[in-house]
């Protein structure tokens, strides 16, 4: 399960970072909204600030994103982080971001690192 979400989280990565919103990328989906935990509210913090977590923040930009997915995988430890991982896997660019800003938000975090990275990957 663990290289599975590696995977998951390499293919997110390998996204264009010239790629504009377009209809197909802004399609709404319904994500999953698990209980608040301790250990999801944890994941969910893991996986916005893990450009500092794991080190990739040091990297040259275009190592960044495999070694975010590397760190990521055994670092998640619930199934409900990982579906939620899956579940934004198919959005792009603002949607994606938005998408995990909100979940963030929603577990009591002020602000997520990753979303922004998002952002700038995707030129927004």
């Amino acid at each position: 399960m663990k290289w599975a979400l590696c995977l998951v989280l390499a293919a997110a990565a390998c996204q264009s970072g010239d790629a504009k919103e377009s209809p197909a990328n802004t399609t709404v989906i319904q994500l999953p909204k698990p209980q608040v935990t301790d250990a999801y509210r944890a994941d969910i913090t893991t996986l916005c600030d893990v450009v500092r977590l794991s080190g990739a923040d040091q990297k040259p930009k275009d190592e960044r994103w495999t070694h975010i997915a590397m760190f990521l995988g055994p670092q998640i430890k619930t199934a409900e982080a990982h579906d939620f991982l899956v579940a934004i896997q198919p959005l792009n660019g603002e949607a994606k971001a938005l998408a995990l800003e909100t979940e963030a938000k929603r577990v009591g975090l002020a602000n997520c690192d990753l979303a922004n990275e998002w952002r700038t990957a995707a030129g927004l």
